[in-house]
């Protein structure tokens, strides 16, 4: 006899069947950067981004407003909890591995090299560093690979509504960088160069790039007014000005470590089996100028993430094949042991599970930016009790952030300023303040410029003993502006 019961259980199994497998993978990294998010602290960028927020604008600095403007609502929303505010870059990262394996559908791939596609995207480094926190960069590799997928839909069809799609896609991606920008141009000049040359008669490919041009525009119209001040960031990270910038000559061995050994061979055949495929050379060619872009320029590593769910999702059906060449059973255990050794790794090296204390920081600088907050707020509200110091400068946007948040949570601090990238813009403080806290690793020169005198009285550090940016950086009371501070403030500004 059959029980309302096992009627139940036999449904839920029916659904359960009905979604893909692919889709299971997405939702375990989901579950897993969920559960990890919270282990250390915020986040020096997402410090900024709350505060940046506050205080909204075309765009910033340092980047479009989208991600700070969603920071803050998200983070105001559920009421500073780390574990919520963090679930949203979690949803972006499981989006990552839901869009790679629709790439590996839009190319053909069934669903056995679909499921494995969405494995090796899951498993590399950088989307598990990103996923557990609230960047730019998980949620430009999310649209941007959004965008590529799009992109080869709308060339494949040339239908109204695939173009259609490629516009709203490219808009919102520049509203959360302006890397996409670069990423559109690569695929002009790929297109315009292999072909298929067709698409530039087409009206719907000009209505998407309208559509794209009103993403972008925010952000040009504040940085012309400003004075492009993201070109002169952009100058800074490529001479080292930022702590995740490397050397030109590192760019491809740091992607390979950024994506884990396994995905780096898999992007060289997805590349190859791109290029060898009539009409999508184009494709192919898009990753390689933007290499050759991103070398030039001197920018990061993970500016090339968003074109990996691209190169993963052509390369693993080769893969695949291979493994079915002979020997099935040994190749096919080889390559689920490197995804395993690829999983494993990188989450050990790039998730927060071990104390912070044995956080590999020398490996993954992120971890030490989300370590030593709550002190460093706890060693400026004594020395501002003690001092009765009227402002507080620091060095850097998340040491300013991370003050900021604790005046928020009721901290006894005064006003907060700093000179960081969006900062200077909030600048400078109001009245004359003569009594001023700076915080961070400012030069004698930079300080005698604008102040009578100035005494330590302070050494910042954190309970965990992590080497951080922080780490030993003097707390110093200065005394008598030299000038007035609207005199001074452009030579507190630094872009970095």
């Amino acid at each position: 006899m059959t029980t309302q019961q096992d009627r139940d259980g036999a449904s839920l199994a029916t659904r359960a069947r009905g979604v893909p497998e692919w889709a299971w993978v997405a939702l375990a990294l989901v579950a897993l950067l969920a559960a990890v998010g919270s282990r250390y602290g915020f986040h020096r960028d997402e410090l900024y981004f709350v505060e940046a927020g506050r205080h909204p604008a075309l765009a910033y600095a340092d980047q479009p407003a989208l991600v700070p403007l969603l920071a803050t609502a998200w983070h105001d929303l559920v009421g500073g909890a780390l574990w919520a505010f963090r679930l949203v870059p979690a949803l972006a990262a499981g989006g990552v591995v839901a869009v790679s394996a629709l790439t590996a559908r839009e190319l053909g791939a069934d669903a056995r090299a679909t499921t494995w596609t969405a494995v090796v995207v899951a498993t590399a480094t950088t989307l598990a560093v990103t996923g557990h926190l609230f960047g730019t960069t998980v949620f430009d590799v999310l649209t941007t690979s959004a965008l590529v997928l799009g992109l080869l839909r709308a060339v494949r069809r040339g239908s109204a509504g695939s173009w259609l799609l490629v516009g709203v896609l490219a808009a919102v991606a520049l509203l959360v960088k302006t890397l996409p920008a670069t990423v559109l141009l690569c695929a002009v000049i790929a297109l315009l160069a292999v072909g298929p040359r067709e698409v530039f008669r087409s009206p719907r490919a000009w209505l998407a790039a309208a559509l794209a041009a009103v993403g972008l525009a925010p952000t040009l119209v504040w940085q012309q007014a400003e004075g492009w001040p993201q070109a002169a960031l952009a100058a800074s990270i490529a001479t080292g000005g930022s702590g995740t910038s490397v050397d030109r000559a590192l760019l491809l061995p740091m992607l390979a470590t950024l994506t884990g050994p396994l995905t780096a061979g898999v992007l060289v055949v997805g590349a190859v089996v791109l290029w060898r495929t009539p009409g999508r050379r184009w494709a192919a060619l898009v990753p390689a100028l933007l290499v050759l872009v991103v070398l030039a320029t001197g920018g990061k590593p993970y500016y090339l993430m968003g074109v990996v769910p691209l190169l993963v999702a052509a390369g693993v059906p080769a893969c695949l094949r291979w493994a079915a060449r002979g020997h099935e059973a040994r190749r096919t255990g080889l390559l689920t042991g490197l995804v395993a050794v690829n999983a494993v790794v990188g989450a050990v090296l790039a998730l927060p599970l071990l104390p912070p204390s044995l956080a590999p920081v020398d490996v993954v600088y992120d971890h030490g930016e989300q370590v030593g907050w709550p002190e460093l707020a706890a060693a400026v509200e004594d020395a501002s009790l003690d001092t009765g110091a009227e402002l507080v400068l620091t060095r850097n946007y998340g040491e300013a952030g991370a003050l900021d948040s604790a005046r928020d949570r009721g901290a006894e601090l005064p006003p907060v300023v700093s000179g960081h990238n969006a900062y200077w813009w909030w600048g400078p403080p109001e009245g004359e303040p003569q009594a001023v806290l700076v915080v961070g690793r400012w030069s004698e020169q930079e300080l005698g410029r604008w102040f009578v005198s100035c005494v330590v009285v302070d050494e910042l550090g954190n309970d965990a003993g992590v080497d951080n940016d922080e780490a030993g950086a003097p707390l110093r009371l200065c005394d008598g502006a030299q000038r007035p501070w609207a005199e001074m403030w452009p030579e507190v500004r630094r872009l970095g």
